[in-house]
């Protein structure tokens, strides 16, 4: 007789090798064919063409309820920034006026003035940017809401 006894975890162990030598085989066949690369390239066609469309779906109605769009703050936002840099372009330019033109005291009332009249418009365009803030704040939650809709 066989004086073999029969290991079950063994067996198990071949058993599994050799399944996981066959699917490990199969799948790197066919994630290497072309068939499926083509298919995946689709899914991902599929993927693009379906955030295109809600993209779009969610612009036309943003612009129905006449709220503006990502882009729309976007640009406004930089519009913003391009203000500030002017009005700190603005500034130096009157800085270096001043040390030429210190000696006068009409000059310094009208620099005092201009001072004042630069951090009344900078209060504003924080008071814009603000304002910018809560809308962006406001327009990710009705998105957030129609999403779990």
């Amino acid at each position: 007789m066989i004086d073999q006894k029969f290991d079950p975890l063994k067996a198990w162990k071949e058993v599994y090798d050799q399944t996981e030598k066959f699917w490990g085989k199969t799948l790197n066949e066919t994630l290497n064919s072309e068939e499926y690369s083509a298919w995946m390239g689709g899914v991902l066609d599929l993927n693009l063409f379906y955030q295109k469309m809600m993209n779009d779906l969610t612009k036309g109605y943003l612009e129905k309820v006449n709220m503006p769009t990502q882009d729309d703050i976007a640009r406004v936002a930089s519009l913003v920034v391009n203000v500030e840099n002017k009005v700190d372009n603005i500034e130096e330019f009157l800085e270096e006026r001043v040390e030429a033109l210190e000696a006068s005291p009409a000059a310094k009332r009208d620099l005092a003035k201009v001072k004042n009249d630069l951090r009344a418009l900078e209060a504003k365009v924080d008071q814009i940017l603000e304002h910018l803030t809560k809308q962006q704040e406001l327009l990710q939650g009705l998105q957030t809401r129609e999403e779990k809709q």
